[in-house]
């Protein structure tokens, strides 16, 4: 059996959240099985990919699966999840979209995000050699480094997409070393930039900041990652063109978790963070930040929900000479545990009813906490996975979204019609495609204005 399981429903009087739970072991032999099971454990359904699960596998609305996997034959940089091949799959296995992006330069890694107009964000690693790299102000560096990319591909057939947007770390970087040598400055005056010199350069690989998990909100237009080896989780604008992205606007919009990497004084907060993401509006504390802070500086894990010093423009606050920090007081959502302590993989969701699902990767182990931090459901499995999701059971049931609602928020609006516009032309399978025809254009657009409002 791939799963097995100690499932707790209804603990001191409690109640679990009522949906279906996905996720796929990390490696061993199970690695390209994805499956759904609900509160009992029991097994709803299962897809085999073509190849070993890189990160985290998620459903779309009509029960569809989006996974991203290692690709196939040789890659550049074999770091820790490995990916560059993305495989959409219909509820009933089929294979929907098998796209593979990965060369001698570029190599995608742990996480994917859908977004609302049907295309897909994707975190990369991208080669500079020791030269560039020593160009740009790096001390000690024997052999390549492996900056940050984050990458949007537009599906455009079967086995094709295009990059349609494109974010570069390295276009934001900053070096007090040497006058001589570009991008130098004072670190503290600007925690826009990263500091080159900052970060781990794994062993053999060249994976420099680790980034595992990355999400975007479609009202701000941004994206958040968290990157482990920094032990802080950055926000960036997607609301910009990719030339613009590589300039000024593309500098960090806010980051939290160890000040010290930009060298201003606070608190060593995060450790070894993973799986940051927004929660999802109209739930409990939608538009607040969770994240699983693996915490290896103490033994213990912490679950954490904060509240950013988000500005009406979009920007965030940060004073004189302090760091970036949370909306001062205490955290939204706290849990810490020495039994629930993971020092790799790890994530955290907000659940419809209020609750939060947490994942121990490596203990193998899901927990879903009601607001006190009450244990309402355990769920183990025998292989170490990185992140399960909790999503309802309406998921499943293509009716639920109504005709114009892209991007699953049961309310037709301008979101929508962005998103429609945002992918003009040649779309295959692409939610923004209304009516099915391969293309979104104009008709697509009535469409929306049709629908528009609340969805029955």
């Amino acid at each position: 059996m791939f799963f097995t399981s100690l499932f707790v429903v209804g603990l001191l009087g409690f109640a679990p959240y009522d949906g279906v739970t996905l996720f796929n072991a990390n490696n061993g032999p199970d690695a390209d099985r994805t499956v759904l099971i609900d509160n009992n454990g029991q097994l709803l359904n299962e897809w085999f990919g073509a190849g070993t699960i890189a990160a985290t596998p998620y459903l779309l609305q009509g029960g569809d699966l989006l996974r991203p996997c290692k690709a196939q034959g040789s890659i550049p940089m074999n770091g820790a999840a490995a990916g560059g091949r993305i495989q959409k799959f219909s509820y009933d296995g089929d294979v929907l979209w098998d796209f593979t992006f990965s060369d001698q330069n570029n190599q995608p890694h742990h996480d994917i995000c859908a977004m609302p107009n049907g295309n897909v964000l994707m975190v990369a690693w991208e080669r500079k050699t020791q030269s560039q790299g020593t160009a740009a102000g790096r001390q000690s560096l024997n052999g390549e480094i492996w900056p940050t990319q984050i990458l949007e591909v537009m599906p455009t057939g079967q086995t094709s997409g295009e990059i349609v947007w494109e974010w570069h770390l390295w276009d934001h970087i900053i070096q007090d070393i040497s006058s001589s040598l570009p991008n130098y400055g004072i670190i503290s005056q600007h925690p826009e930039k990263l500091d080159i010199n900052k970060g781990i350069l794994h062993p053999q690989n060249g994976d420099w900041i680790h980034v595992n998990a990355l999400d975007y909100h479609p009202t701000l237009d941004q994206i958040v990652f968290s990157s482990n080896s920094l032990d802080e989780i950055f926000i960036i604008d997607h609301g910009i063109t990719t030339e613009e992205a590589a300039g000024p606007a593309g500098d960090f919009l806010y980051r939290w978790g160890n000040p010290s990497n930009y060298e201003r004084t606070g608190t060593h907060v995060l450790w070894n963070v993973h799986g940051v993401n927004w929660i999802d509006d109209g739930l409990s504390g939608e538009g607040n930040l969770l994240l699983f802070n693996n915490g290896n500086d103490d033994g213990s894990s912490d679950l954490i929900e904060f509240v950013t010093p988000l500005q009406p423009d979009g920007s965030y606050e940060i004073s004189n000479n302090n760091p970036y920090a949370p909306v001062p007081g205490d955290y939204v959502f706290f849990y810490e545990s020495n039994d629930f302590h993971g020092d790799h993989l790890c994530g955290v969701y907000r659940l419809p009813n209020g609750n939060t699902i947490g994942t121990n990767g490596p203990g193998s182990e899901i927990r879903e906490l009601n607001s006190t931090g009450q244990i309402e459901w355990q769920y183990y499995t025998p292989d170490s996975i990185m992140r399960a999701v909790k999503y309802p059971w309406e998921i499943l049931d293509p009716e639920i979204q109504c005709n114009g609602d892209i991007n699953g928020d049961n309310v037709v609006n301008v979101v929508d019609l962005l998103a429609v516009i945002e992918v003009w032309g040649e779309c295959v399978a692409c939610d923004a495609d209304i009516n099915n025809d391969g293309y979104v254009n104009v008709t697509d657009l009535l469409g929306i204005v049709d629908a528009w409002g609340a969805c029955p």
